[in-house]
């Protein structure tokens, strides 16, 4: 229980010293269009969701409706979902996913694709704490933070577990 408790807590405090979160923030914009620069960081981030959910359906294709990657497909389509809103509330449309089953890897057995998920999650991590230098939006900046928290404490566990 207490691992629990303080797991969230030390997740917390390791985004909240990255760096542009939480320091003077901007506030979020409501219709106010996209700045380049954040359409940048936008796309950047949902594209890697997008790439992680092509991932693991090709794993599910490839091996049926197999553990974590069952459950991580939910995770990565709401963390696409979540990117997709902060498009939404600057009155934009999210891009289309580049990423097809086709182009993506495939794994000679689900042990090699767990090991596969724990670099992807740990470039995940690698990502968002580099987005997250930034001076982001208050809501971007909770978006990425909180996609980082899920693949540190939730998704990177769940892979290693597995491989």
């Amino acid at each position: 229980m207490v691992k629990w408790i303080l797991t969230p807590l030390i997740a917390m405090v390791a985004v909240a010293g990255v760096g542009g979160c939480g320091d003077g923030q901007s506030p979020t914009p409501t219709g106010v269009g996209l700045d380049p620069a954040l359409g940048v960081m936008l796309a950047r981030a949902i594209q890697d969701e997008y790439r992680a959910e092509t991932i693991y359906q090709g794993v599910l294709n490839d091996f049926g409706p197999v553990q974590p990657f069952a459950n991580e497909l939910t995770a990565e389509e709401r963390h696409s979902a979540a990117v997709t809103r902060l498009y939404m509330s600057r009155e934009q449309t999210a891009p289309a996913s580049e990423w097809t089953v086709g182009g993506v890897p495939h794994f000679s057995s689900i042990q090699t694709a767990c090991a596969a998920g724990v670099a992807a999650e740990r470039d995940n991590i690698s990502m968002y704490d580099e987005l997250l230098r930034a001076d982001l939006p208050v809501d971007v900046c909770q978006v990425f933070a909180n996609n980082r928290s899920a693949s540190l404490l939730n998704h990177l566990p769940a892979f290693e577990r597995c491989s």
